[in-house]
């Protein structure tokens, strides 16, 4: 009898001290960083394969907490998810609904704490430098075309593995279609025996036990049917777990984790129209106007409290909402980005060292038509990395009035599509005329996806919908439209970067112009004008002491590898000189040579660069007395410059005028083609007009002109002096 006891008593703590390991082990939480490569050439990845493979991983890291950072160009969505049980539907819902666009670009990632990171990319990188990893770091790819060498320099040490999808059999989880789902249902009285469990994919039965448990074969993704009478009908959906506990309540069906069709049209307003909210594939919410009661004399009032996930300080003005999921130790600012009209409030910081608040106190609350909110990919694909925080876009009813009497819906910042010269110059293109029947942000970027599927190995195209974007006023969309031009090219020939250089100081991305001249230098350090376009990028994007470096070298013959610098000698000279002359005190004093404290002034000077050197053109100036004469850039006149600049790796000529000259001044180019490089893809030209050059009101327009017709007279310049 006493030993029974003892017995007994051992057998309490062994089963006490199991269930205790057991309870811990389902609390143990992984944090795993999880890096979904999003850009244009991933649209070939075999999503099943990378899907099959995480749902083995989660099998195995059941309980794990999931930083998704979606990213191409730039960081697309920033998000945390939990997978408990070994389900990750939410995660998986997200990472099928992704829209590939951009280049990959490596140096943007921020990692946070992570116990395990996972890269899921074909290893295709503008820039191939990723921050220091001192975890676990798993490289996964099942593009059929990978950059496999990159991709295994990642994972050299010990710590790191390269998994190429491709050449695993993941037919596994295939093989599993059908599984044994167990579960316990219960209601507000407790565990409830004999309801009835259908599995309506292959109709069987059972009922549940005394204690409310059950155990059925159901198939992945299928429906569980839980019926009981005087209480409602559930259906399930079979989730990558097998664990399934349902609750029942009294009352008419509901419906647990499972859309059915409707044909009732659900209209929502996304922020640029009313659209069936089936249509949108994200989640949004809106508040109509008509709800704000009367009280609410400020718009942090009016929204307060009515989106989830949003917060407001008490005392903090609306631009200082926190949308659900944001971390500032991640992304720095944690103030989401306010939209009144289409027209962006800049945007709040919480930075210690850099905050600035803006100020929405002009808007009136009883002026409100509607507010939405704008959160994870919804925000990211239309505001970039300014939306990653969430959204909130207002729209005013003065604004709604004069936004249908103008019929053009806005985009960006830009109230209406402004129809410029250079989009006049594409607009027969036939992907323009039919992004041009578009009438909100939103379709636009559908209409260039849909385009894509057709133009997307062509360079011009994406050329082309940036330039459409640009005056839409869209900087984020132009950025990633035009960095597909990197994946279209992914041996990065330095044609193809230059050209991309030259739009990037078109549109004012001088960031964006630094990193591409840098990438050719690196590619090609014996090309002098590199250096020249770099020093230049680095004077437009205020770094002036860096600029400096770089002429200093030039003067110093520091770069070895160019042959030489004198084909642009008297060009650097003077943008040395400029540089001193209007950014002096920002310079380096004692390392200014005193050639360069001399000013050059112009009072208007006009470059022309071209992506291919060996380009073959006739540039005609026409002056306003209507006399004109050609200057050649072609074999026949000037066969010998041709070679210099070849060697020397420069293409360039600059003309001045003064203000004598006074009148229309028009250039006019005939291209006659190139000899180099693809002839698929056309000489870019870039053209720079300075107005008082070297004096403290000096002026600078940077246009790029497509040359692709040849033989064929356009007018490229027209000036007024």
């Amino acid at each position: 009898m006493f030993i029974k006891k003892i017995m007994r008593k051992y057998l309490f703590v062994v089963i006490a001290v199991s269930l205790f390991q057991s309870i811990s082990s389902q609390e143990i939480t992984k944090k795993v960083t999880l890096l979904w490569d999003t850009s244009y050439s991933m649209i070939d990845r075999s999503l099943d394969n990378d899907l099959n493979y995480l749902n083995e991983y989660f099998l195995k890291n059941f309980n794990s907490q999931v930083n998704l950072i979606k990213f191409s160009n730039d960081i697309i969505l920033n998000q945390f998810y939990s997978v408990r049980n070994s389900s990750w539907l939410d995660l998986k819902k997200e990472l099928q609904n992704t829209t590939y666009d951009g280049s990959t670009n490596y140096n943007k990632l921020i990692i946070s704490e992570s116990d395990e990171i996972l890269l899921f990319s074909d290893g295709y990188s503008y820039d191939t430098e990723l921050p220091n990893i001192n975890v676990p770091f798993l490289v996964i790819s099942s593009n059929k075309e990978n950059n496999i060498d990159f991709l295994k320099t990642l994972t050299k040490d010990s710590k790191k593995e390269f998994i190429d999808l491709k050449t695993i059999q993941t037919n596994k989880s295939k093989a599993t279609e059908f599984k044994t789902v167990k579960g316990r249902v219960s209601d507000e009285n407790g565990y409830l025996s004999n309801v009835v469990v259908i599995s309506r994919d292959n109709n069987l039965k059972t009922v549940t036990d005394s204690l409310g448990n059950f155990s059925i074969e159901a198939r992945n993704r299928g429906i569980l049917e839980f019926r009981y009478i005087g209480k409602n009908t559930i259906l399930s959906r079979v989730s990558e777990s097998t664990v399934k506990n349902i609750y029942m309540t009294d009352g008419n069906m509901v419906l647990d984790e499972l859309v059915l069709e409707s044909n009732k049209e659900e209209v929502i307003d996304n922020g640029y129209g009313k659209l069936d909210k089936k249509r949108l594939g994200y989640s949004i919410e809106t508040l109509d106007g008509n709800k704000i009661i009367p009280s609410n004399t400020n718009v942090k009032d009016a929204v307060a409290g009515k989106f989830a996930g949003v917060k407001i300080g008490n005392n903090d003005d609306l631009s200082q909402f926190v949308g659900r999921g944001r971390y500032t130790t991640i992304l720095g600012n944690q103030y989401g980005l306010v939209v009144v009209d289409g027209l962006v409030i800049k945007q709040s910081n919480s930075s210690r060292d850099a905050g600035f608040i803006a100020d929405t106190g002009f808007i009136d609350p009883a002026n409100i038509e509607s507010v939405t909110y704008l959160k994870g990919l919804a925000a990211t694909n239309i505001y970039g990395s300014d939306g990653s925080n969430g959204v909130l876009l207002i729209k005013t009813k003065t604004g709604s009035s004069s936004y249908k009497k103008k019929k053009k819906r806005r985009l960006g910042n830009t109230p209406t599509y402004n129809n410029d010269a250079e989009i006049e110059e594409i607009i027969n293109k036939p992907y323009i005329k039919e992004i041009s029947k578009t009438t909100s942000i939103e379709d636009a970027y559908k209409a260039y996806i849909s385009q894509r599927k057709l133009y997307g190995k062509d360079v011009n195209f994406f050329f082309d919908i940036a330039s459409y974007f640009k005056n839409w006023n869209n900087p984020y969309l132009v950025k990633r439209i035009l960095s597909n031009v990197l994946e279209v090219h992914k041996n990065l020939d330095v044609e193809i970067l230059r050209m991309l250089a030259y739009k990037y100081e078109e549109f004012g991305m001088f960031d964006e112009s630094v990193e591409a001249y840098e990438q050719i230098i690196s590619i090609k350090p014996s090309e002098s004008q590199a250096y020249r376009n770099l020093a230049l990028s680095y004077q437009l994007n205020k770094l002036f002491t860096k600029a400096q470096e770089v002429h200093n070298k030039i003067y110093n013959n520091k770069y070895t590898e160019v042959s030489s610098f004198s084909g642009l000698k008297q060009t650097i000279n003077s943008e040395y000189k400029n540089l001193v002359a209007l950014h002096n005190s920002t310079l380096v004093a004692a390392d200014i040579p005193d050639f360069y404290k001399k000013n050059t002034e112009y009072d208007t000077r006009i470059v022309f660069e071209w992506s291919y050197f060996d380009a073959q053109f006739d540039l005609q100036i026409v002056n306003p007395q209507q006399r004109y004469y050609t200057w050649s850039h072609t074999q026949n006149e000037e066969r010998s410059r041709i070679i210099k600049e070849t060697a020397q790796g420069y293409g360039l000529e600059e003309f001045f005028i003064t203000k004598k000259d006074k009148g229309e001044w028009l250039f006019n180019l005939t291209y006659y083609g190139k000899k180099t490089g693809d002839n698929s893809i056309p000489t870019y030209l870039k053209i720079t007009v300075y107005n008082n050059f070297g004096r403290p009101n000096q002026t600078k327009k940077v246009t790029v002109k497509e040359l692709n017709d040849l033989n064929k007279k356009e007018t490229i310049l027209k000036l007024k002096i």
